[in-house]
């Protein structure tokens, strides 16, 4: 008889699709839904169109600069530069575009909002090569704002994206061998990216049964209410997380990680046989 959910229900990893564009990429990161998580890859020169939302997003700048031009009600341009670790707000219905004269990858967050990032442009795509053109070299004011909340941790450092009464969204770093304490969620749900590195989500399922998968840069984990979990870096990992509404008061403290050591059932099994030979 099983008891509680199976490690075939809690493994599945997600490998997002990239689609390819005149200007870099993007890749939806998961399916959950009450949220969006996207990957955005400028390429070096690359240069999109002046478009609009008709839902609202959060930006962040993991690497490189982005340009970002703008029009207001009336129609005026400006224009204005988002760096590495920073964030912008992106209204609905917001006329903007994103460009990097050296490459950049960002990640856009929001609430669920029917069809996936659609798109409504109102330029050409060569009027949008021509206009990142014209302000390319030109001295730009910093429009982005530093992550808020940051936290270093024994195991890393966490800071907060995005927090409000929706949606959240975090950067998390990971060091090797760091390992954070498992716990889990009553009503929150979340799911982890893996920008860089590699790390080791342990989970404790069942009968009281720890299991773990491993995640490397590119894949997307969704983790449900009530699965126990933690992170366990491999390498140095940076994780990108987004989930619904953030709540200390929903995290509750299963291991301490400064103390607990997280051993897959299997492993436990063996170290028993090796402490009794």
């Amino acid at each position: 008889m099983a008891y509680g959910l199976t490690i075939d229900q809690v493994r599945k990893t997600n490998r997002p699709t990239t689609i390819q564009t005149a200007w870099g990429s993007v890749a939806s990161l998961t399916q959950m839904a009450e949220y969006e998580m996207y990957r955005v890859d400028i390429a070096a020169g690359g240069a999109q169109q002046l478009h609009f939302f008709a839902n609202r997003y959060h930006a962040f700048v993991e690497s490189g600069e982005v340009i970002v031009r703008t029009l207001d009600d009336a129609g005026r341009e400006s224009a204005g530069l988002v760096r590495a670790g920073e964030t912008l707000a992106v209204p609905k219905f917001l006329v903007h575009a994103a460009a990097s004269e050296t490459g950049a990858i960002f990640y856009l967050f929001g609430p669920r909002a029917g069809d996936s990032l659609r798109a409504v442009f109102t330029e050409s795509p060569e009027n949008a090569v021509a206009a990142f053109t014209a302000i390319k070299n030109s001295v730009l004011p910093r429009i982005g704002t530093p992550t808020t909340d940051v936290r270093d941790k024994y195991w890393g450092r966490i800071e907060t994206i995005v927090s409000d009464d929706e949606i959240a969204a975090k950067r998390i770093f990971v060091q090797k061998d760091g390992q954070g304490s498992l716990e889990y969620h009553v009503e929150k749900r979340e799911t982890y990216y893996i920008h860089s590195g590699k790390v080791k989500v342990g989970l404790r399922i069942g009968r009281a049964e720890n299991r773990s998968i491993v995640m490397t840069p590119g894949e997307s984990y969704d983790v449900r209410p009530g699965v126990m979990h933690l992170r366990v870096g491999l390498e140095d990992t940076v994780i990108i997380e987004v989930s619904t509404r953030d709540s200390d008061s929903d995290s509750y403290l299963v291991e301490d990680g400064q103390t607990y050591r997280h051993l897959d059932i299997d492993s436990q099994t063996t170290e028993k046989q090796e402490q009794l030979a």
